[in-house]
């Protein structure tokens, strides 16, 4: 995700907001639960960096990666999510010797962002329609999933579009923003839409075969007996 080109109040405001958010995400994660629950959180923080190891160069030079910060918050809590993501985005800093900097923007969209949404889809599932299981699975374990990964990415990319008007210098061609959004748009879209069909199907088997290990999913509501 591009940070060259922004202004510099952006970038001072996404470091500090993170620092915030990382900082109230680690007063509410809960580290007083048993040994089989920070088991299973540093589990999927390994499995959820590993697979951001993975990345393929589009033509043009794009890459996609990897996200899964929405799956994470679903599998253990906003909070959780969100200190793992910035425990990813400092791994990453440190492998490839980037400025710390330069990954609060990139945690906030496409870390903190999703974990909120889906946290926020899987809430208002909760009080607005029926405790039915498939409510769960299908709006918070696909659609949701697909919403809270296609609304950050197509922040980022218009932040990306941003950037690169700030780093070309007015003027830059109105052509050369559409040509950068034709590329972005379906891109974006197809990330989304992967990642929420592959984190869906595994959702949807946790919930069947070990319900207690995805945090969102409130037994008590969907699976009591009426």
């Amino acid at each position: 995700m591009p940070v060259e080109g922004l202004p510099a109040p952006v970038g001072w405001l996404a470091i500090l907001l993170s620092v915030l958010l990382t900082l109230d995400a680690a007063r509410r994660a809960g580290w007083n639960a048993s040994l089989r629950e920070h088991a299973v959180w540093a589990l999927a923080t390994a499995g959820i960096f590993l697979a951001r190891q993975m990345t393929v160069t589009m033509p043009g030079g794009m890459s996609l990666q990897y996200i899964g910060a929405a799956w994470l918050a679903l599998l253990l809590g906003y909070p959780r999510a969100v200190l793992s993501m910035a425990l990813i985005q400092l791994a990453h800093a440190a492998q490839f010797g980037l400025p710390l900097a330069d990954h609060a923007l990139p945690l906030l969209v496409l870390g903190v962002a999703p974990a909120w949404l889906i946290w926020l889809i899987t809430r208002g599932c909760r009080l607005w329609l029926p405790p039915n299981l498939f409510i769960f699975l299908l709006g918070a374990g696909f659609l949701g999933l697909f919403i809270a990964y296609a609304l950050p990415l197509l922040a980022a990319a218009g932040l990306g579009a941003w950037a690169l008007a700030g780093a070309s210098g007015p003027p830059l061609h109105t052509q050369a923003l559409a040509d950068y959004w034709s590329l972005m748009l379906p891109y974006a879209l197809l990330l989304a839409s992967g990642e929420a069909w592959l984190e869906g199907m595994l959702t949807t088997l946790l919930v069947v075969f070990a319900p207690g290990s995805v945090r969102l999913f409130d037994e008590r509501y969907y699976l009591r007996r009426r």
